[in-house]
This record gives C-alpha cells, sequence and structure tokens, in this order.
C-alpha cells in the first residue's frame, strides 16, 4: 500500500476513535480462548509480528490511556468493518501478550493473557484487522448517497454570558407563568360551569363526607373525608379516580353557601378517603368553613386545580442544566454541535430502512451531542428511531425514549401492537424476538399513567435499572440523574416545550430529537404568549440557533395518495417530499383522491362561548360521509376535522340525520386533536364565512399554516375540504399581507380549481 493510502487510513481511524475512551467501554468477554473466525481467515495478520505491528499501530493511533504500567486498552472494530465498539482488549508490549476477560476461569471469572500468536484465526483478529498498517478501508457501498454531517456546526451568533442567563430566567418564568395560567384558567372553569353541572357531566370526584380532623405542618386544620358513592369501599381513589397526593384540588359542595369553593392539597390518598389541607390564605371566611368542613351532613366534591409537580420538575431540570457549561452554551447556541461520522459503515439493524431513513441513522450515530431528524407525515419517523435505539444498545449504550405524552410514548415502543401480535420492527417486536432466543432487549416503562394493554402487560413491571432500554414521559425523566443516560431519544419533540425537553436533556449526555416543526407547536396554556419568541420547541429553537445542518430530512412519505400530498409537499416542505410508490394512487372506490366544496354559508357564534358553527358546512360535511360510505368505507375509517369545536356538535347533529348504522364510529374533532392521527378519508370544514374576509386564527401568519398543513395531512385515500374560499383567501381587514396567510387558502384553491377538483356550492 502506498504511504499516502497508509497515513489517509491513520487519518480515517483517528477520526472514527476520536472520542472513544476505555473508561465507556468493557474488556472483551469470551467463554474460555476466543472462539475462531469466520473461517476466511484475516489477509493481513498470519504472524505473530503481524499482531504485534496491529496493535501497535492501534496503539499509536488512538493514543489510549494506560490502565497500568503494563497494559494498553485497545479498540474492537466491528467484525467486518471498522465500526468503533465500546469492547477492547489489553496489549503488554514488554511481553507480548493480550488479555480478555475469561469467564471461565474460576467462579467469577478472570482477566487473562496469552501470547499474541495463539489468537491467530481468532475473532479478536478479525476485530482487530483494520488496525493493522496495511489495512484497507472499504467504504460501505450503502454510504454513496449519504450525505453526512459537518463534524462541526457553529452558531448562527454566540451569545454573552448575560444573554445565556437571561435565556435560562426567561424560560424559568416562562414556566411560572404557565403554572399560574393553568391554575386560574381551572379555576375559572370551575366557577363558569358550577359545581352542579359538573357532577352532572361527570367531571367532579365525590360525593365526600368529612370524616375527621387533624393538624398540618404549619399547624392549621386539615379534614379526611371519604366518598359515599355506592360500593364505596371497593374504591381506591388513586387508580380509579387518578387522585394524587400533592395535587391542588377544588373543593365545592352543591349546598347553599358562598364560602364555597375553595382551594386544597391532596396530603394523603388512602382507598376511599382523602386528606386535603385548604389553602387558608385565600380562605375568606375562615370561621365558617372550618365548621362547614366538620359537618357530617354535607356533600363535598373536587375537581383538579393544578398538578404542581410537571412544572417544579420543569424549573428543576432549567436549572441543572443551566449550572452544566456544555449544555447550558449549546441550549443558547454559543458552541458548536459536533459530529463524528462513520464513512465506512452505516449501523447495522435489523430493520429495513429507505435511504433517507438510513441517512437519519447514519446522523444520530454520528452526533455526539444533539441531533434533529425532521420527520414530515407519514416518512416513518417513528420506524427511524426504533433502527436507533436498536442499534445504540447493541453499541452498549444506555438509551432513554421519551415524548411528551404517555400515548405518544407508548406508540413509539409497541406502535399498533396488540397483546398477541407485535408490530413488525417496533421495539415490542425486537423483545418478543428476544423471547423466541433471536435478539436481546429490554424494556422498562416507568410512570403509571400507560392505559396501552401491551405496554402493561411486558414493561410497567420491568426495573428501570436492568434494563437496555427506558421509556417515559419527560415529565417522568426527572427522576433519572444528571447524565444517567449515554443518548436520549425525544419524539415527537416538536410538541414538547423547551422547559419539558430540558428534563431530557439534563438526564442524557446526547440528545436525538425527531419531530416535525411544520405542525402544531408545544401547547401553550396561557393564549397571550402563543406568539412569545418562549413558545417552540427545543427542536425548532436549536433549528434558529444552527441552521439546517443540524437536521436531517425523511424525505419519502408512505401515508397518503400524492395528489394529497402535493399541495402541503409544495406549500410546507419545500417540494422536498416524494411519495413511495406503494401509495401514489390510492384511493377509494371511483372517487377522486382530493376534493374542494365552495360554500357559501353562515358562520355563528355560540351562545355560552367564544367558539363558532356553520350549519351549511356541516349538512355539506355528512352528505359528504354518507357518499364515502356509500363507496364501501366502513364509518371507523372516517375522520372530520373541524377548526372550531363549536362545529362539532352540529356535524354530529348531521351525521345523525343520516340513514346509516355505525355513524358514531366515525372520529369528529377539532385540529389539535388529529395532530398525529391518520384516516382512510377526511374531510375538513373550516366554518368562517362572512363579507369581511374574517378567518381569525385560521390565517395567523404562525400559527395558520401548521393547522392547515396538520388539516391537510391525516387523510391516506381521501380529503375534502369544505369551506368559503372567499373568505379563507382574503386577508383580514385588520391584517395585512405580511400578517396574513390567506394566501395559502388562495393557492389551494387555484391548485385544485386547475385539476377540476373544486365543487362550487355558492349561490
Amino acid at each position: 500500500m502506498a504511504e499516502s493510502s497508509t497515513v489517509s487510513n491513520q487519518k480515517a481511524l483517528a477520526g472514527l476513535f476520536k472520542n472513544w475512551q476505555a473508561a465507556n467501554a468493557s474488556l472483551y468477554q469470551s467463554h474460555g480462548k476466543p472462539s475462531n473466525g469466520s473461517g476466511d481467515g484475516v489477509e493481513e495478520i498470519n504472524t505473530a509480528e503481524d499482531v504485534k505491528d496491529t496493535v501497535e499501530h492501534a496503539k499509536a493511533v488512538v493514543k489510549p490511556d494506560q490502565q497500568n504500567k503494563k497494559s494498553y486498552p485497545i479498540p474492537l472494530h466491528q467484525e467486518n468493518d471498522p465500526t468503533p465498539t465500546q469492547q477492547y482488549v489489553l496489549w503488554r508490549p514488554d511481553s507480548e501478550q493480550i488479555g480478555w476477560y475469561d469467564s471461565s476461569f474460576g467462579v467469577n471469572g478472570v482477566t487473562r493473557f496469552t501470547s499474541a500468536d495463539t489468537l491467530l484465526g481468532t475473532v479478536v483478529c478479525e476485530r482487530l484487522q483494520f488496525w493493522h498498517p496495511d489495512a484497507t478501508l472499504v467504504e460501505d457501498s450503502e454510504l454513496e448517497d449519504i450525505d453526512f454531517p459537518e463534524t462541526r456546526v457553529n452558531p448562527r451568533s454566540e451569545s454573552s454570558s448575560a444573554e445565556q442567563d437571561a435565556f435560562f430566567n426567561d424560560l424559568l418564568e416562562f414556566v411560572r407563568t404557565e403554572r399560574d395560567t393553568e391554575r386560574e384558567t381551572n379555576w375559572d372553569q370551575h366557577c363558569e360551569t358550577g359545581i352542579e353541572t359538573l357532577v352532572d357531566r361527570g367531571s367532579a370526584v365525590g360525593p365526600f363526607v368529612p370524616v375527621t380532623q387533624g393538624r398540618g405542618n404549619d399547624g392549621n386544620p386539615k379534614f379526611i373525608f371519604q366518598i359515599t358513592a355506592e360500593d364505596d369501599e371497593d374504591i381506591d381513589l388513586f387508580e380509579d379516580e387518578d387522585v394524587y397526593p400533592n395535587n391542588l384540588y377544588i373543593l365545592d359542595t352543591v349546598s347553599d353557601t358562598d364560602e364555597f369553593p375553595i382551594a386544597t392539597e391532596v396530603t394523603n390518598v388512602s382507598g376511599p378517603s382523602l386528606t386535603l389541607q385548604p389553602d387558608w390564605e385565600t380562605v375568606e371566611n375562615r370561621p365558617v368553613v372550618e365548621k362547614l368542613l366538620a359537618n357530617e351532613q354535607t356533600d363535598f366534591w373536587v375537581t383538579p386545580l393544578l398538578n404542581p409537580i410537571p412544572f417544579e420538575r420543569r424549573l428543576d431540570a432549567i436549572n441543572e442544566v443551566k449550572s452544566d457549561t456544555g449544555k447550558r452554551k449549546l441550549l443558547t447556541g454559543s458552541r458548536p454541535v459536533r459530529f463524528s461520522p462513520n464513512k465506512f459503515a452505516v449501523p447495522s439493524v435489523e430493520v429495513d430502512l429507505n435511504p433517507y431513513q438510513k441517512q437519519a441513522l447514519v446522523w444520530a450515530d454520528s452526533a455526539e451531542d444533539m441531533v434533529c431528524i425532521h420527520g414530515p407525515p407519514g416518512t416513518g419517523k417513528t420506524r427511524t428511531l426504533t433502527a436507533y435505539v436498536k442499534h445504540a444498545v447493541t453499541q452498549g449504550q444506555s438509551v432513554l425514549v421519551a415524548a411528551h405524552s404517555n400515548q405518544a410514548v407508548d406508540n413509539l415502543l409497541v406502535g399498533d401492537s396488540t397483546v398477541n401480535d407485535p408490530e413488525s420492527d417496533t421495539l415490542h417486536a425486537f423483545v418478543c424476538d428476544e423471547e423466541r432466543g433471536e435478539a436481546e432487549l429490554t424494556i422498562a416503562r416507568v410512570g403509571h399513567n400507560s392505559r396501552n394493554k401491551v405496554v402493561q402487560s411486558h414493561y410497567m413491571d420491568v426495573s428501570p435499572k436492568s434494563a437496555d432500554v427506558v421509556a417515559a414521559t419527560t415529565s417522568g425523566a426527572a427522576q433519572f440523574d444528571k447524565n444517567e443516560f449515554d443518548v436520549a431519544v425525544v419524539d415527537e419533540a416538536t410538541q414538547a416545550s423547551r422547559p419539558a425537553t430540558a428534563i431530557v436533556v439534563n438526564c442524557a449526555q446526547k440528545v436525538v430529537l425527531a419531530g416535525d416543526h411544520k405542525q402544531l407547536p408545544p401547547y401553550c396554556a396561557d393564549e397571550s404568549m402563543k406568539t412569545e419568541d418562549m413558545h417552540i420547541s427545543l427542536f425548532e429553537h436549536l433549528l434558529d440557533q444552527y441552521g439546517d445542518n443540524v437536521s436531517v430530512l425523511l424525505r419519502r412519505q408512505y401515508r397518503m395518495n400524492e395528489e394529497i400530498a402535493e399541495f402541503p409537499n409544495q406549500a410546507f416542505y419545500d417540494g422536498n417530499l416524494e411519495t413511495a410508490d406503494k401509495n401514489a394512487d390510492w384511493q377509494i372506490d371511483d372517487l377522486k383522491p382530493v376534493a374542494l366544496i365552495d360554500i357559501e354559508g353562515t358562520e355563528k357564534q355560540e351562545t355560552h362561548g367564544n367558539s363558532r358553527y356553520n350549519v351549511a358546512e356541516a349538512e355539506a360535511v355528512a352528505k359528504q360521509v354518507k357518499l364515502l360510505m356509500m363507496s364501501g368505507l366502513e364509518p371507523a375509517d372516517i375522520g372530520i376535522i373541524s377548526a372550531y369545536s363549536g362545529q362539532i356538535g352540529k356535524i354530529w347533529s348531521q351525521l345523525h340525520r343520516l340513514d346509516a348504522d355505525d355513524v358514531d364510529q366515525v372520529s369528529v374533532d377539532t385540529v389539535d386533536s388529529f395532530q398525529g392521527g391518520e384516516r382512510e378519508a377526511i374531510i375538513v370544514s373550516f366554518v368562517r364565512s362572512n363579507p369581511e374576509g374574517n378567518s381569525g386564527f385560521l390565517t395567523f401568519p404562525e400559527e395558520g399554516p401548521r393547522r392547515l398543513n396538520v388539516a391537510l395531512t391525516r387523510a391516506r385515500k381521501r380529503l375534502v375540504v369544505v369551506g368559503d374560499f372567499d373568505t379563507l383567501s382574503t386577508v383580514a381587514p385588520h391584517r395585512t399581507t405580511a400578517n396574513s396567510c390567506a394566501n395559502l387558502y388562495g393557492e389551494l384553491y387555484e391548485l385544485l380549481d386547475s385539476q377540476d377538483r373544486v365543487l362550487s356550492m355558492r349561490s
């Protein structure tokens, strides 16, 4: 081999093992002497002298720390490529011996050394072969079309120390504001609705009667109540009613008294009994309240006021990350994001991935700090994450998988698996393979709020200490120590707030964020803060700080007919998406994949509330449902998205007038509720119709496009949009073109009109 090639190989190997440390790896283990290799032999390593040249070359390139004065740790590659692993052997230059851990020697095993020539032809030589000075590093053919990340991505502009402090202080204030707003909102809703209505709806827990009283830690009275419902002895308030200690509840009574409701804290839950400590500072007439709370003839009810724990966890996590110099600078865009790509092999996983998913896997594996995987609808984001988690575990890494909600966490674990039928290529499927002796993967699901039967039966009772993969919500991850995990994978990361994601950042050395920042942002309790800079996800914030060079896009969508995907692709994804062959021409019977019904209706505002409805659109929606059912589609495969919650009841009223069976199985909900979901057919009702061109939040410049994107990307085979497109495509009188997205509705109309997909129902 030419000297220049040797030097090139040395540089390549040095790059691969740039951050390799024996402290993060383990001594190679074998039961007795290492077994023979594949049988093909290793061309460069035929003699003891070859072995010596190989390990000395490795020692010179990696410069490993000496474990003692005699032994050097030498990293092992994968068997067939130079991919680094978290295993090593020991090299003693003085005696020219190689050591490994012999688990068959003695009771507990022992580190064993033998002369280099005795290891010729074994697996150890195969896994050292690329360290030989004359070894040829052959790039994996699968990497030919992969764009590797830059090794160093600098921030667009660095923040000063004062600006970094301000960033974290703003985050802390954001959490406090969210906490206070949620409490105020729940209190106002309780008072506006009234306890009688809440009891009738089943939204209040009770009735309770006072049993006895005691003293709290502050010396003030606290009261023990017991539920008086039928079979009250069998009720467990913790399990059956989700009543938790330390949470705040509103205590109210249907009795005619002005002293209630009052705010209380649950200090204990035991079966049908709970102990409440009133917030005496907010009680106006304390003597009367104390007297009423001691009256066993009075029934009381509770409704949730605030669960303070998630907010406390976020505040703690923000302060922890703030105190960590590396993470502090990463989140504020004050240091480079680093990648160490392996240009010789795609990580080996047992999941079938397309080229874009493989590229995302390579980026995730290469990332040293963080990476964003941008997964538009139907592009296989969860499949890609599954592949990465599996790969990370095989590399000996501890992995946390997290999401903002219990449902999202469980979806990442088991997908659509049932108790007896695992969905292929899910983490659950890998565990089932292990039970058949085909794989090695253990999972622990922490938290008590999973409603998924597969998760409950397989993972709820597994100890996190013994698991390869630990799954939790972002809030639930607060129980873990700082940097407890090698890597954290956050699914639906664009729906999690920065404070919530900070919890995950705190407990992992590296973070892989996956989501779609072109869809709805994280939930915001305070409507006034929706336009504030604080109200974006960490995913989107990092893109703002570092640009697209820290993000990899999944480009091939498998969800919808290519006609359905056409407008979202152009309007929201810059035309970068392609449609897979299998779903490109999906449709229902002979119905066109997309239809637009331009209807001039009359929008009205609810008598009680601020939402709106449009009866004409509701009637049009019901007719489309009937058409779909006549074309053979099951009601459960139909989804109806309403831009306004006030329209939902009107749509149901029209559906129940249809002469059709099982119409109750149709899904009818808001855009927010449908995010992440899909149906064979989707009908969208935009509701707004007025001569002034007022479309409300539908044409907000930031929120509007995201909301429209979600609505248009839920359908697989048939999408029908129903609305007054004169109203929707008009810039409202109080807005300008720059702060309205009305043009998007106009472009949608023009595209579908040019394709003869518009049905006009205008007078």
